[in-house]
């Protein structure tokens, strides 16, 4: 009786993509973070040009990790 077959190389092509989805997701809402809060900092201390600078940041970051959120869930529904 064979109760599985596992392919080696598509459970290893699962782990480093899920480590490497983690890490960019994780990397993209920090510059959300980090973007908005410091655009709020320079805002406060009349740094208009340095506030645009990190909103546009913050901006970029959430793009992006809307994007990546677009994406997965298209692959999970096509599966």
């Amino acid at each position: 009786m064979r109760l599985a077959a596992i392919d080696v190389g598509q459970l290893f092509e699962l782990v480093w993509a899920s480590a490497l989805a983690t890490i960019a997701v994780a990397v993209c809402f920090s510059l959300v973070i980090v973007g908005a809060t410091r655009a709020q900092d320079c805002r406060r201390n009349r740094r208009a040009g340095s506030a645009t600078a990190y909103a546009a940041l913050s901006i970029f970051g959430l793009v992006v990790f809307l994007g990546i959120a677009v994406f997965a869930i298209s692959v999970i529904t096509a599966k």
